[in-house]
């Protein structure tokens, strides 16, 4: 039997159509529903959010700043809790009196550290944090004074007056790189009437461009509440139309139907002092009587039972998206993680807590660079020695605020077993408070001096007394105890 060569193609066709229907993605199938599928080109993000429509985002975004509490809520959120009082350096070389030195220095400069003198470290770490919220990136400069610089990121690009840009092109809106995609400098300019102007390359070395990743061949960064614009919009004029909605059912209004009428008059003509006595517009007084003329009737306006009460629902699953994608649940942003149970609150504490961790380590690295750029302009300056061993001059460890618990009872009786263990340091816990375990120590010890002297001039036994204000329990053997007991005893007796 013979099979034409054509049959045999139209054969293998419909066996390979009968595959692709059997079998592969679902993800790229084309449907009714779903016929936009894999249609979109693949393009770097420095094309797909050019300088115009990033300008346009910024704006949107730094409105929602401005006037939404819940994108207000959110920066604070952020600048409180990865930030807090500041993150603070703790070299770590084995040479003390070098440690010692870098962080009294560090100290004394992070006090003004950025060019205008008007912020500290920790506001300039809250500032750096915060802007991949709105604006998607942020340049630091590393200027030749020693201080800090921060270039917003609708800063860097280019001028106005070339605007098409292409995936061949070095320039990546303003990054500026070689060919195995290394940035080698930055075009900043000034904001002149909203548009950039008199832009200047600063080289790579000279800045630090902080943002965050969505794909590794990316030199811009994307705002995070890029992907929540449209959500908070949804909500915006949702709340503009239940807001007007409870206005009209919280008044009642009427109008007046006649029937037969062919004339009428249009309010907005007349002068508004003229509306209530020659117009068509009244006002009912209480406790008056209104004779319609014949034909006429009077309906009431109603909102037809607005405000909807089911709408917080859907307004709540909205706020989700919008914290979802910035890391931040909804019971944090709204305040409301203690209406739930505690086990569901705490849950929501430790995933909100991931991502807390995960943007300090993005802002440690930052750190990191700019405190090995100080150490190296504070050797050359003379002003610290040289360690002893060379290879660990930038060794450092940031101490980052600790995260509290829902439970402080719990919170207090964990971190003295850890502290025990020696899991944790005295630094950790004492980030919790904003404070160093140096200077909590040093407190701590002037508070034993005083304690002591008031003790002498009231003739106190001891001034432990002032120290301990409740009772001290021990468990120990009786012998052990009044052996110590008798110790004291005799050291007193010396004294």
């Amino acid at each position: 039997m013979k099979v034409k060569v054509n049959g045999k193609a139209g054969f293998f066709k419909r066996a390979k159509a009968a595959a692709q229907m059997l079998f592969g993605y679902d993800a790229v199938k084309q449907t009714r529903n779903r016929k936009n599928r894999g249609l979109t080109p693949l393009r770097e993000e420095e094309i797909e959010l050019n300088s115009h429509d990033r300008d346009k985002l910024i704006s949107t975004l730094m409105n929602f700043k401005r006037n939404n509490p819940v994108v207000k809520a959110i920066s604070r959120l952020r600048k409180t809790d990865i930030v807090g009082a500041g993150i603070n350096p703790q070299p770590q070389t084995n040479d003390q009196d070098f440690n010692a030195t870098a962080t009294a220095l560090w100290r004394e400069w992070a006090k003004y550290p950025e060019v205008t003198n008007s912020m500290d470290m920790a506001t300039v770490q809250k500032e750096i944090i915060d802007s991949t919220l709105f604006y998607g990136d942020i340049g630091v400069l590393l200027t030749r004074s020693g201080h800090l610089q921060l270039l917003e990121g609708n800063r860097i690009g280019n001028d106005y007056s070339r605007s098409v840009w292409t995936e061949q092109s070095p320039d990546k809106n303003g990054v500026i790189i070689n060919k195995q995609g290394r940035p080698v400098s930055y075009k900043v300019g000034e904001r002149v009437n909203g548009m950039l102007q008199n832009t200047v390359n600063i080289p790579a070395r000279n800045m630090i461009l902080f943002f965050k990743r969505i794909r590794p061949s990316q030199w811009r960064g994307v705002p995070e509440l890029a992907s929540a614009v449209n959500a908070l919009q949804d909500l915006d004029e949702y709340e503009t139309i239940e807001m007007i909605s409870a206005k009209v059912s919280a008044s009642l209004s009427a109008v007046v139907k006649k029937e037969g009428a062919a004339q009428f008059e249009i309010v907005d003509r007349m002068n508004p002092s003229e509306q209530d006595t020659a117009g068509r517009l009244q006002r009912f007084e209480p406790g008056t009587f209104h004779y319609l003329e014949p034909g006429e009737s009077i309906e009431t306006i109603s909102a037809g039972g607005r405000p909807n009460v089911d709408g917080i629902d859907w307004c709540i699953y909205k706020l989700r998206q919008v914290g979802a994608s910035v890391g931040v649940p909804v019971e944090m942003i709204l305040a409301t993680i203690g209406e739930s149970s505690f086990s569901a609150s705490q849950g929501l504490v430790l995933q909100y807590q991931g991502a807390v961790e995960e943007d300090q380590r993005a802002l440690t690295q930052v750190l990191d660079r700019i405190w090995q750029w100080k150490i190296k302009r504070w050797i050359a300056d003379g002003k610290l020695p040289m360690p002893k061993n060379e290879s660990e001059i930038f060794n450092v460890r940031w101490q980052l605020p600790a995260f509290r618990w829902i439970n402080r009872v719990a919170q207090v009786a964990s971190d003295a077993k850890y502290l025990q263990m020696g899991a944790l340091t005295l630094d950790d816990v004492a980030s919790q408070f904003g404070e160093t375990a140096e200077a909590q120590l040093r407190r701590k010890a002037q508070n034993i001096l005083t304690a002591k002297q008031l003790a002498e001039e009231f003739n106190l036994d001891s001034y432990l007394e002032l120290m301990n204000f409740y009772n001290v329990n021990t468990s120990a053997n009786y012998a052990d105890i009044s052996s110590a007991a008798a110790a004291d005893q005799e050291e007193q007796d010396l004294l």
